[in-house]
């Protein structure tokens, strides 16, 4: 079944994905419920939430978009010194909510109000830390909840912000990270992940796909998402050199930057994925082999009409990079799998031909296999752990 393209007039306000019902239940395996506030989908969520507690699965249960607690999440981003824009992909159709952070803009706002940010030797391990100025004003203290939702460690008075500077040369150029999450919920809420990649005093690039939150006008299809994150590359590409652009995602994102990566491959572009899988199947055929074909047939937009469009590939970075040549290099081109064990919705026979597909593509992989303690694995992020973070953070600066 394809589907057709949504008018702009036909956005409702303060919905993410506002499809047509049948194509929101054929995008749920996919998408993870990336679903909103509307009737189609306070239904949909009500009935899933439902079966989740009678199977005991209570942890992945889902809630409606609230548009209000998104709006002042992005508000407290953008004090703290983020950029907030929108770009329109070539397609000539709506426009795409993006968020760019540059780790010295928030270190400016430390400044300002009389802090630091230093590397600091904390219980033998050298950190980089915020040291709050002796003072304390009120700007202040509103300052420091902000950064309180970042996740951080507070110790000794100071914010320890990454615990692993040691693997961080202190004289590099800032690296930036271009992350495309899965559709199931908008940017705004990633503060965990903002908080690993800022900490570290890395930059950052987060963006919404689809016709999630503020986005309008985009037809929702395969090709499509693939518009929005070269649109969203397009912007920050300038800024920094190939060498300095990571790109990547998780789960449902992750298939997204793989074509970015296909663009950019033979330049060196350093790629990372976590928890994801090589070809759509992967995912949906465990979940539903009577929804899996369906799904696949409800990704294509026959009414795109345009040069070099994006190859429709269902999703599948084995089949978007199967006509790329391997590289060679080790200073960039640098390729960082992640992988939670015993992960429920991806085998681990999924698991090792993206491995071997990583080795195909590259020359410099790093596989990070690590253990959860979450009750949804899947789900987890591997920053959460220090092992697993130290050895992220080490693959990309080596």
């Amino acid at each position: 079944m394809a589907l057709q393209p949504l008018r702009q007039t036909q956005i409702p306000q303060g919905v993410i994905v506002p499809y047509g019902w049948m194509a929101k239940i054929l995008k749920i395996p996919v998408f993870r419920l990336a679903l909103g506030n509307d009737l189609v989908s306070r239904i949909v969520i009500s009935v899933h939430n439902f079966f989740s507690r009678l199977c005991q699965s209570g942890n992945r249960s889902f809630q409606s978009f609230d548009s209000a607690i998104a709006q002042r999440s992005v508000d407290r981003f953008a004090a703290l010194g983020a950029q907030i824009s929108f770009v329109v992909p070539r397609d000539g159709r709506g426009e795409i909510q993006m968020m760019s952070f540059r780790a010295r803009d928030l270190e400016q706002r430390i400044r300002s109000l009389g802090g630091s940010w230093e590397r600091r030797n904390c219980a033998g391990k050298q950190v980089f830390a915020i040291i709050p100025p002796k003072h304390e004003t009120a700007e202040w203290v509103d300052f420091k909840e902000k950064l309180s939702h970042f996740g951080w460690r507070e110790e000794n008075g100071m914010w320890i912000t990454c615990d692993c500077a040691d693997a961080i040369p202190s004289n590099n150029e800032k690296k930036c990270f271009l992350y495309a999450h899965s559709t199931s919920h908008s940017f705004a809420s990633d503060w965990k992940r903002a908080g690993f990649y800022i900490g570290a005093k890395q930059d950052l690039c987060f963006f919404d796909n689809g016709n999630t939150w503020k986005n309008r006008g985009r037809p929702p299809s395969e090709e499509s998402f693939y518009l929005e994150i070269e649109a969203v590359y397009n912007k920050i590409k300038d800024d920094y050199s190939i060498n300095d652009l990571w790109v990547g995602g998780s789960c449902g994102g992750a298939p997204v930057a793989a074509y970015l990566k296909r663009l950019l491959h033979h330049k060196g572009i350093n790629f990372f994925v976590e928890q994801s899988f090589p070809d759509l199947d992967d995912f949906v055929k465990p979940i539903s082999s009577f929804f899996a074909p369906r799904v696949k047939g409800s990704l294509s937009d026959p009414a795109l009409s345009m040069e070099q469009r994006p190859p429709a590939c269902q999703f599948g970075a084995a089949k978007l990079w199967e006509d790329l040549h391997r590289y060679e290099g080790y200073q960039n081109g640098k390729f960082i799998l992640v992988q939670v064990r015993e992960d429920e919705h991806i085998s681990s026979e999924a698991y090792e031909r993206y491995l071997a597909l990583a080795h195909k593509l590259n020359a410099n992989v790093k596989h990070l296999l690590y253990s959860s303690t979450a009750n949804w694995r899947h789900a987890d992020d591997f920053f959460r752990y220090q092992v697993p973070r130290r050895e992220f953070i080490q693959a990309v600066f080596n």
